[in-house]
């Protein structure tokens, strides 16, 4: 059984993209050779922010859907 542990655990492993091709989509480089310290430092750094906000959106997009009652709640 392999281990879940290392770099390519995340989501996007699961769907076939590496963060490599991520970065490159994301600043319109042309293949891995591109990439500089700088484009990883700032992906990461745009990552964290959007991971940041996306509980707070959750919350406040979710709709509000009532609680289903239990057969013994009164009405």
């Amino acid at each position: 059984m392999e281990s879940n542990s290392g770099p390519d655990t995340g989501s996007n492993h699961q769907r076939g993209v590496s963060v490599v091709q991520l970065i490159c989509r994301a600043y319109g480089l042309s293949d891995a050779s591109e990439i500089t310290l700088e484009h990883i430092h700032r992906y990461v750094a745009e990552r964290r922010r959007a991971e940041e906000r996306t509980p707070h959106l959750r919350d406040r997009l979710r709709p509000g859907i009532p609680r289903p009652r239990a057969s013994g709640d009164a009405a």
